[in-house]
């Protein structure tokens, strides 16, 4: 069964690549969109972007435009006259920040490279009243405008007044949301990961059943969850290996952070599914600083399984913060410490029917999950003239052992593993302001180095190899796998190390002119990935309960035993390198007062893949249709990163040179094979007759043909007499003992034993533990090609919304999202001939398998959201997502893991015109063709029409793992008198989709990969029930002095103690049920019920 180790499968079909041209005017530019697919017009607008770069030689590399927001307005009179000449100055509360300008003659402003923050704004002019607004926030990668209007008095006179910022955006068309500072502080946070707080932005998918660094653990408008791009101050946070955030980050670490789900500029880069935008708090003039602790135990929980108790949990996480100005108004310092203790027992179920004695055996596995971090951030600012420098450090350590995800519902015990991870960051920047202070340049320039070396390791390499137990009740069941369920116990993996080490550098820079405001940049990283692969071996065992424990582990059944490694310890050597290049152009063009257009051009380049080509057009606008009403739409390519883990075992990049074998075992000959899978490759054997009762009956192979079957079908006794004596009956066989018990030596045995099979000299051979076996498929080489069509995943999206201010606090949005998903990767086997479908030839080739874009998908979602800032002691926001998405990727997660775990085949791998073919017939199926129609073969499988081009992966065409139907979320804080305050997230959702697995797998596409989905219901048909969750924190203030703060708090995770699903039972049933069968679609293992969590925060 070639099944490396699952029996499923995965792949995908290439979209047709649109993009755009950008003309240039001296009033302005407009975008045509078009379609291309010549290389040259590629050349044409790669040049066209290096032309822009060089045409502005005095612009030379954007400042930090990720990281700073600009405010600008207009100052007016009371009857709306301009006010020429007056002084506007900014003083930063909780950064260290002060700027001045004068307004132009139009009485317009502008404070570009403004840092997020607090503030207080000073607008003065002789023979009018000084006007100063206190508590102005400023969040970040945002344009805000505020208009002041000036009372006559006198300078002396001063009105002081609270700020109250507009609550529409109208000069950016891209979508997302800002999370907030008081949201970071206030809201509640299970495990204080700031990322969690994903979720309260419109559009993202939260699967908490899935590994937290999966493609499908937080996915944004349907996008795999590891194309997100994060960055932190500007910097590159990015893991290029596996995708996802690489440090992690203290949670009073974080000021603020952005969440742009699509549409953003072309700053933004190397990321198609979105981007995580986070900035660090910094010091001030001020002392700020904190000490906090927070305690979990399990007296505060309840089981949300019915009659089991409440899970083993304690948890302490250590915080110390704080910040101040080595030079007043000068020089500013941050640092933080954070360190976690935990001990955890998973709330893990074993599946129904795990033999009471494999039980017994896992008791001792089955050990709390630790949790050891520590986190540690070190940040200086210096402002010297029109420089503001930054320089900083983020340490993390963590450990996690024996630890798995629910979602692995089969998995026992032994099969946890243990991580660690090492993360070093150190960065620095430097934003210059020249030129005219009212608009001046804006130059940044930035650098990094970070060091992250990992180890994953199985925390019970006692226990054996993996293996995944299919149970039988008996040997008369007619099916593949175990009509009991299966059972996966063992480690997967011996230990696997990597250290990635990257070098980055950026610059920028930023002018505005008029009404355009120009950014230019580039972005460069080097990254080394140094490493040992580990090795796997993977068993399959198909045995009864009572053959188990008679005969143990090894000699229980009839075995598959993968092993993929390397042959020496040099092959698992890993050395992966690449370079990445990014260039940008983009513009903000004030159109009209109420109509701002923005555009963008980037280029993308990977060294390590060596595309060219990956130029993104980006356009968008936003249109203020009344004074509270804002209209925003955007058109954009956006293309993802490559991992460097896909090609982790490609030795033609530098990945480990892997071999794998998975020979067919009988370790007691015939006997003890309650599986029909032998028969399917080329050993035809009854699982419960002996030749004198096949004779008897009559009966024959169910599957000539395959895999050189005749119609032949041998008893289970037909080895037992082939020696010089009778073998025992049931007796355990190996190369140690066979002389013995057949009187002939190991090599005549196999002779004898080729020849009772009519097979040729080598078809059997003595394999993994000496047990009798033979190879359907020769050891090869791993899967290591890279396809020439080989091509960067990228996402053609649309979007249109409207925006609406209710009242001064209100704001309600209603917005639709479009996104051509192109050139998903996936493995197939691209040497396949098409008549392989019908003759089953394609097992006995020696199979190519290409690692290309086979696959795409669709996007369509709306969304309904809306937010209240905080005003009368409460402030609220929520949304609601209607969502459809399909794709052909039969397994959501690319495969960067050890030895490509996860990249399975599609269940159709041919590609292509088909041929015309003929299936011969049987004399009970007429023989057909498909010169003018597609047709069913004899065997089952599909024959499409020959002419007409055919993608195989559509077969798996339906609902993506990554989008929920419907989701809910609401979240809201409160402030009640005598400071308690009540904050609260709530969230509902759709379940999850899952796939039915066959009783008796097919094989459409005649390679020998048995799919084990049930192709008459279709993949992802099902879904499990919804996901329910309310998260809430209650806090109670003590003011000390003026000061010093004590708060006292008190967390519910899961308040409601939902049962939600984190598994499914999703084998086929059998007709009727046999006794103790899973019933498909019942849920098999839960998330974690009601948690508690107290704190204590000391601020000063």
């Amino acid at each position: 069964m070639r099944v490396r180790n699952t029996w499923c499968s995965s792949s995908r079909k290439v979209g047709t690549l649109r993009t755009g041209r950008l003309h240039m005017r001296r009033s302005g530019w407009w975008f045509v969109a078009s379609s291309w697919s010549s290389s040259s017009l590629q050349k044409s607008l790669f040049s066209a972007l290096i032309c822009l770069f060089l045409g502005f030689g005095a612009f030379t590399p954007v400042a930090r435009a990720q990281t700073t927001s600009t405010i600008e307005g207009t100052v007016t009179d009371r009857q709306g006259l301009a006010v020429v000449g007056a002084d506007v100055r900014l003083v930063g509360d909780t950064v260290g920040f002060d700027k001045t300008t004068v307004t132009d003659g139009n009485g317009n402003y502008q404070l570009a490279a403004v840092p997020a923050g607090t503030y207080r704004l000073t607008v003065s002019r002789s023979g009018f009243a000084t006007k100063a607004f206190k508590s102005l926030d400023i969040a970040l990668n945002r344009t805000l405008k505020f208009d002041v209007i000036l009372e006559v008095g006198t300078v002396q006179q001063q009105v002081e007044v609270s700020a109250v910022p507009p609550l529409l955006e109208t000069t950016s068309s891209s979508e997302g949301v800002t999370i907030t500072p008081q949201q970071i502080v206030d809201m509640p946070l299970n495990g204080r990961n700031y990322l969690d707080l994903m979720q309260l932005v419109p559009g993202v998918a939260i699967n908490r059943q899935a590994d937290l660094n999966s493609d499908n653990a937080t996915p944004v408008l349907g996008e795999r969850a590891n194309n997100t791009g994060f960055l932190i101050d500007g910097l590159s946070n990015q893991n290029e290996l596996n995708g996802g955030a690489a440090a992690q980050f203290n949670q009073d670490t974080i000021a603020e952070f952005q969440v742009i789900t699509t549409g953003y500029k072309a700053e933004f880069g190397h990321a198609s599914g979105g981007v995580v935008n986070v900035i660090t708090k910094s010091g001030s003039n001020d002392i700020h600083g904190l000490a906090s602790a927070y305690h979990r135990n399990n007296a505060f929980d309840s089981s949300d399984i019915s009659g089991k108790s409440v899970p083993y949990l304690l948890r302490w996480d250590y915080d110390l913060a704080g910040g101040a100005a080595m030079v007043r108004d000068k020089a500013f310092w941050f640092a933080s410490a954070e360190g976690i203790h935990e001990n955890r027992q998973l709330n893990f179920v074993p599946p129904p029917n795990t033999p009471q004695f494999l039980l017994h055996t896992e008791e001792a596995f089955n050990e709390p999950t630790t949790d050891r971090e520590v986190r540690l951030f070190t940040k200086f600012d210096q402002v010297l003239g029109n420089h503001h420098l930054t320089e900083q450090m983020n340490y993390t350590n963590l450990h996690v052992n024996s630890t798995n995800p629910l979602s692995a519902s089969t998995s026992l015990p032994s099969t946890r593993t243990n991580l660690g991870d090492r993360s070093l960051l150190l960065g620095f920047s430097d934003v210059v302001t020249f030129g005219n202070s009212a608009s001046p340049f804006i130059l940044g320039l930035r650098g990094q180095y970070r060091d992250e070396p990992t180890l994953a390791s199985p925390a019970h390499p006692q226990a054996g190899p993996n293996t995944l137990f299919n149970l039988f009740s008996s040997f008369t069941t007619g099916g593949v796998f175990g009509d009991q369920g299966q059972f996966n116990y063992g480690a997967t993996f011996t230990p696997s190390t990597l250290e990635q080490k990257y070098g980055t550098f950026g610059a920028s820079l930023a002018k505005t002119l008029n009404r355009h405001t120009l950014k230019f940049g580039w972005d460069y990283e080097r990254t080394r990935v140094d490493g040992v692969e580990g090795n796997l071996q993977n068993d399959q065992l198909f045995a009864t309960q009572a053959d188990y424990q008679q005969f143990g582990p090894v000699d229980a059944g009839f075995f598959l035993l993968l092993t993929i490694g390397g042959l020496t310890p040099q092959a698992n050597q890993i050395k992966l390198r690449n370079s990445y290049n990014g260039l940008f152009v983009q513009d903000d063009w004030k159109v009209t007062h109420t109509l701002t257009l923005n555009g963008g051009l980037r280029w993308d380049y990977d060294s390590a893949f060596n595309k060219k080509d990956n130029v993104s057009p980006r356009i968008g606008f936003a249109w203020s249709a009344t004074s509270k009403t804002v209209v925003r739409g955007s058109f954009g390519l956006f293309y993802d990163h490559f991992r460097l883990g896909l090609v982790r075992d490609i030795p033609g990049f530098g990945g480990a040179d892997i071999r794998e074998s998975q020979p067919l075992s009988f370790p007691r000959l015939l006997f003890g094979v309650p599986t029909i899978a032998p028969d399917i490759f080329g050993v035809c054997q009854s699982t419960s007759l002996t030749d004198a009762q096949i004779a008897a009956a009559g009966a024959t192979c169910p599957f000539p043909g395959s895999f050189g079957n005749t119609t032949a079908l041998y008893g289970i006794d037909h080895l037992n007499n082939i020696g010089l004596t009778p073998i025992p009956a049931n007796a355990v066989v190996n190369i140690s003992n066979v002389q013995q018990l057949s009187g002939l030596t190991p090599d005549a045995f196999l002779s004898a034993a080729d020849a009772a099979i009519a097979r040729p000299n080598g078809f059997w051979e003595w394999g993994p533990f000496g047990a009798l076996s033979f190879n359907v498929f020769p050891p090869s080489g791993f899967p290591v090609t890279i396809d020439p069509s080989f091509a960067t995943p990228y996402s053609r999206s649309y979007t249109l919304g409207v925006q609406r201010q209710l009242g001064n606090d209100w704001v309600v949005s209603a917005d639709y999202y479009h996104k051509d998903i192109q050139n998903i990767l996936g493995v197939r086997e691209t040497n396949l001939p098409f008549a392989a479908r019908i003759d089953n030839s394609g097992g006995s080739l020696t199979q190519v398998d290409g690692f290309g874009p086979w696959y795409a998908g669709t996007y369509n979602g709306g969304v309904l959201s809306f937010q209240k800032r905080m005003s009368r002691r409460f402030t609220l926001g929520g949304s609601y997502a209607y969502v459809s998405e399909n794709d052909g990727a039969l397994n959501s997660n690319l495969s960067t893991g050890a030895i490509g775990v996860g990249n399975g085949f599609p269940t159709d791998s041919f590609r292509g015109v088909p041929p015309v073919v003929t299936d011969p017939g049987t004399p009970t199926c007429p023989g057909k063709t498909n010169a003018t129609a597609a047709f069913f073969a004899c065997n089952g499988n599909f024959v499409p029409q020959a002419g007409k081009f055919y993608n195989g992966a559509t077969l798996d065409d339906g609902p993506s793992d990554f989008a929920l139907r419907h989701t809910f979320e609401a979240h809201g804080l409160v402030q009640l008198p005598w400071k308690i305050q009540f904050s609260s997230l709530f969230r509902a959702q759709s379940g999850f989709r899952y796939t039915q697995s066959a009783l008796v797998p097919l094989d459409q596409d005649g390679n020998g990969n048995f799919d084990g989905r049930d192709l008459k219901t279709g993949r992802n048909a099902f879904t499990t029930p919804h996901f329910l969750n309310m998260d809430m924190r209650i806090a109670k203030t003590f003011h000390i002095n003026e000061r010093v703060s004590v708060q006292a708090l008190f967390e519910f995770f899961n308040l409601f103690n939902s049962a939600n699903p984190a598994a499914v039972n999703f084998n086929q049933n059998h007709t009727p049920l046999l006794p103790g069968e899973p019933i498909f679609g019942t849920v098999s293992q839960t998330l974690p019920g009601r948690e508690g969590q107290v704190g204590l925060r000391i601020e000063f």
